[in-house]
């Protein structure tokens, strides 16, 4: 079953959920995209769509999401905090995870039993690109569903080698070589540099520190903003990771408007955890960077952070910003 026919009838032929849990803001496409997997309310007949039909049919591939909208759902965003639900029936729209426009997992109490269930990959090539559902739905391979990847196999701690997946990375501590250095940004102090060539896609290491509240990051951030520091990265609506007393050598990565690196906001387990990725491929002893993201506006459905303004943002000539210690 793709994607778009699970998410259609788990909201019960609603498109604007669907377009929500998606990530879709083309009604057409969506239109367009209903039409040609003959999708109604009750996901079997062909939902009617008045106008004409002007690009040609694709042959069905046959995989069990559609590569279009796992593609849509791989954007950035930010949720509320995932907990599992305790339906006692079977999960229908009053679901909490339903209602949030999340997946129901193996925690829920319905577990595979839901029809809201996320069934994990059938993948057989590495779970590296959006082919696979779990890396679309940034989401790690998880083994008590991932069945055929080989997910969590090899040993943690080190590189895989002789499973085929490659997104157990965060889960497995399968992070690459880093050490600290001075930067070569001007006035950066610390950055952080890899020993060994990274490729395009590799995981580098996972972003740790202390969970707050949105309400004491505002606090702690109005402080760091006056030493020309920034730990902080927003994870859901009501949480945020704080890595000045509690983080690891991630948190000396610099920012850069022109970064080499990554930070998605991955589930894991159940978890809501940040991995760093590189961006493009990455010689050996270069420095790590990524967007900090405080020039954009972070919005959700019952939340909204506006564009930091802060002046040693603005004033940076290489709008960078020093994360030392």
């Amino acid at each position: 079953m793709s994607m778009l026919k699970h998410s259609f009838q788990m909201f019960e032929g609603n498109l604007e959920k669907v377009s929500k849990r998606l990530n879709i803001n083309n009604d057409h496409a969506l239109a367009q995209e209903c039409r040609r997997q003959m999708l109604s309310p009750h996901g079997t007949l062909c939902l009617e769509i008045k106008e004409k039909e002007n690009s040609r049919k694709r042959k069905d591939s046959g995989k069990r999401y559609s590569q279009t909208f796992l593609n849509k759902l791989a954007a950035k965003t930010i949720w509320p905090t995932f907990e599992p639900c305790k339906c006692e029936e079977p999960c229908n729209k009053e679901c909490p995870c339903i209602e949030q426009l999340f997946f129901c997992t193996k925690h829920c109490s319905w577990g595979k039993e839901g029809r809201n269930f996320f069934k994990g990959c059938n993948c057989t090539s590495g779970c590296k690109s959006t082919s696979c559902p779990c890396f679309a739905a940034n989401r790690e391979c998880d083994p008590d569903l991932c069945k055929c990847c080989g997910a969590c196999t090899d040993e943690a701690g080190k590189p895989a080698t002789s499973q085929k997946c490659r997104n157990d990375n965060i889960s497995m501590r399968r992070k690459v070589r880093t050490f600290i250095g001075i930067s070569e940004i001007p006035e950066a102090g610390w950055g952080l540099y890899n020993k060994d060539f990274i490729a395009k896609g590799d995981f580098i290491d996972e972003y740790v520190g202390e969970i707050i509240t949105q309400e004491e990051a505002e606090r702690r951030g109005n402080v760091y903003d006056l030493i020309n520091r920034s730990y902080l990265f927003n994870i859901t609506t009501e949480h945020v990771v704080d890595s000045k007393r509690k983080g690891n050598i991630m948190r000396f990565a610099n920012h850069s408007s022109k970064p080499n690196c990554v930070c998605k906001i991955m589930t894991v387990n159940g978890d809501t955890r940040i991995g760093l990725y590189a961006l493009v491929d990455i010689a050996p002893e270069s420095e790590l960077t990524f967007d900090y993201g405080y020039g954009n506006d972070v919005k959700s459905e019952d939340f909204r952070k506006p564009a930091a303004n802060v002046q040693w943002y603005k004033k940076r000539k290489v709008n960078s910003v020093t994360n030392d210690a």
